[in-house]
């Protein structure tokens, strides 16, 4: 008999959590495994998800899930509840009740946020235990999620993020018409930035190391993929220190893999990162990284090897490291092959197989401690 999962998430807009649901459900072994996703809201720009989805209407801090979750599973089911993100997260932990379905709480990085992070962690603190399993997508998050609970009551799994390998292949894409469709001539040392427009993914950051650049005479175009609430913030901050024909504005991109193909370097300048799935998808697309030492940045990027791990996260260290890479294409070479290997082990499968393990194991626990009797 298969066994039917509720994955409840906040929304299915594009980011790196609705991502990884969507490659693990659609992965799945169909003959033992059926899918629901419920989105907590809904998204002007969902996702698409090749599985049954349910969108309801509560807002930001509603707590109406905590009733509708629990008739979802009725209505549908469900044997396993498996939950993403801060506020699914909350939600579903309050609808669980002794003897109802088993619960997994997905850590995709709410553990390090700031401002409304610290109610997140301390309810986990409080209603924790409730969770069947924790999955942290990095050591880093399973450290801090151990920090917050202080016990050994619920184990705590290291589940990495996955990239596509077949989308993300730059084989796939012709870089000198894509450079073309951005206004990007070949000889420009194009430099990528693909995420959320906010304090938290840093692209402040890498405009002030644009205005270094400008300020030492490096020729160079910077393009930001992505909105949020920083972008007027960002506009601002571009307009007044002249840097108009340096930095530009892209907005959101549907598919980053062939954008990513244009560029020369790329960097991700996070002040927090669980995982830092950008980097992945741009390690395996050929492109060195920039990154900084934050999270699961460092287990990702190995510095000198794989990318470079920035020593202290200013606009100085990154403007420094876009310069050593400029000056070096053979090093850029290096590192971007290194990190196409790297990214390669980092396949939908494995994911998939630890998840689909952490379910038979909540499932048939008798049969779990039979082999390890």
């Amino acid at each position: 008999m298969k066994m039917r999962v509720l994955h409840v998430i906040d929304h299915l807009g594009y980011g790196g959590a609705p991502l990884v649901v969507k490659g693990l459900v659609e992965a799945m072994p169909a003959e033992r495994i059926e899918s629901v996703v419920c989105a907590l809201r809904p998204n002007p720009r969902p996702i698409d998800i090749r599985a049954k989805v349910v969108t309801l209407e509560c807002h930001k801090y509603s707590p109406a899930a905590i009733r509708i979750v629990p008739r979802l599973c009725a209505e549908h089911g469900i044997d396993i509840v498996h939950a993403h993100l801060q506020k699914a997260v909350m939600s579903t932990l309050l609808a669980t009740r002794a003897g109802a379905h088993p619960l997994i709480v997905h850590e995709h990085g709410p553990i390090f946020r700031g401002g409304t992070g610290c109610i997140y962690r301390a309810f986990l603190r409080r209603w924790g235990r409730r969770a069947q399993t924790i999955v942290a997508n990095s050591d880093a998050a399973a450290l801090a999620m151990r920090r917050v609970l202080s016990c050994d009551d619920v184990p705590v799994i290291v589940v990495p993020n996955s990239v596509d390998l077949e989308r993300f292949d730059p084989a796939r894409y012709e870089r000198a018409a894509i450079r073309s469709r951005l206004g990007l001539n070949e000889s420009e040392f194009a430099i990528g930035f693909i995420g959320r427009l906010d304090r938290a993914k840093g692209a402040d950051l890498l405009v002030d190391a644009a205005g270094q650049l400008q300020e030492q005479g490096e020729s160079c175009r910077i393009l930001l993929f992505g909105q949020g609430g920083q972008r007027k913030v960002l506009e601002r901050q571009v307009h007044d220190a002249g840097l108009e024909q340096i930095v530009t504005f892209a907005g959101l991109t549907e598919n980053p893999a062939e954008i990513m193909r244009a560029f020369d370097v790329a960097v991700v300048p996070s002040r927090r990162e669980a995982f830092g799935i950008a980097a992945l998808e741009w390690m395996r697309m050929r492109v060195p990284v920039i990154v900084s030492s934050v999270g699961g940045l460092p287990e990702l990027v190995r510095n000198g090897r794989t990318g470079v791990v920035l020593p202290e996260l200013t606009a100085q260290a990154i403007a420094k490291a876009i310069q050593s890479l400029r000056t070096d294409p053979s090093l850029r070479t290096t590192l971007a092959q290194a990190a196409f290997d790297r990214a390669g082990a980092f396949g939908i499968e494995r994911p998939v197989a630890q998840i689909v393990d952490i379910y038979e194991k909540i499932m048939h626990p008798q049969e779990d401690q039979a082999r390890h009797v």
